[in-house]
């Protein structure tokens, strides 16, 4: 079995996302799984899409945060059903929510 190659493995979680490439006009998704380093977004035409920075815009359920989170992320996999997502320069205003996130679905309250 291949070992892990992200620093912080991605949790299953599905959130409405809407992903922008370059000058492409913005595509409707939704995030297979996710951490705080990346994510997975299931979208129609994935093999489209070539390694690059890209804009995603994603509808968060957290309480007390802004629910829609933008990140600039670089597209690192394209497969037949979507693009694996790395995070990029993402600010405290993004960051505190994904963090909160993660843990509140890995079941790590204590850490929030």
């Amino acid at each position: 079995m291949p070992s892990e190659r992200r620093d912080a493995p991605r949790i299953p979680y599905s959130l409405e996302a809407v992903i922008k490439s370059g000058s492409g006009a913005p595509q409707p998704c939704k995030t297979r799984d996710i951490s705080v380093n990346g994510v997975f977004v299931l979208i129609r035409g994935a093999g489209s899409y070539s390694p690059g920075p890209v804009e995603l815009v994603v509808k968060m359920p957290l309480p007390r945060s802004r629910p829609i989170q933008r990140f600039h992320a670089q597209i690192v996999h394209a497969g037949a059903d979507g693009v694996g997502l790395l995070f990029d320069h993402t600010g405290t205003e993004g960051y505190v929510p994904l963090i909160k996130l993660v843990f509140a679905k890995t079941r790590m309250p204590e850490l929030l």
